[in-house]
């Protein structure tokens, strides 16, 4: 069993990680070309990727600690690394996509490719926050 609930936390993190690898980049790309729709479109997904992923690294997690799979200091702290993840989600990326997608119906590429670096923000701190989550479950205290 804990192998099982190991393998669905490393899946699920992955998916995590990959969520926001690609889109931030993506969407400052398709604003330089003045061409927004299709790369909104993908945020959006993205987006939704990255909160489902979260959530679920976050239950499997919770699986891997209940089977006893999991070191206690580490477990909390991922917890909190991943806590962190998703309110810079909800506060941050999703906000920034929003606010690009506003101006880009209103016409405003520049204010548009501004928004954008919000979505470009949470990706670096959402890239930092995996890597030190992923070094806690490496290298327990």
């Amino acid at each position: 069993m804990i192998d099982l609930a190991r393998f669905l936390h490393i899946l699920c993190a992955a998916l995590w990680m990959g969520a926001a690898l690609y889109w931030p980049g993506d969407l400052r790309r398709a604003l330089d070309a003045g061409a927004p729709g299709v790369a909104l479109r993908r945020a959006s997904g993205a987006l939704a990727l990255d909160g489902g992923a979260g959530l679920a690294t976050i239950l499997t997690g919770g699986l891997l600690a209940s089977v006893g799979g999991a070191n206690v200091v580490t477990m909390w702290g991922g917890l909190a690394l991943a806590a962190v993840r998703l309110a810079l989600l909800l506060l941050l990326a999703r906000p920034a996509v929003a606010r690009v997608a506003s101006a880009a119906t209103a016409g405003d590429l520049t204010g548009a490719r501004a928004a954008a670096k919000g979505a470009a923000a949470y990706a670096g701190i959402a890239h930092l926050l995996w890597l030190l989550a992923l070094a806690a479950m490496v290298f327990p205290l």
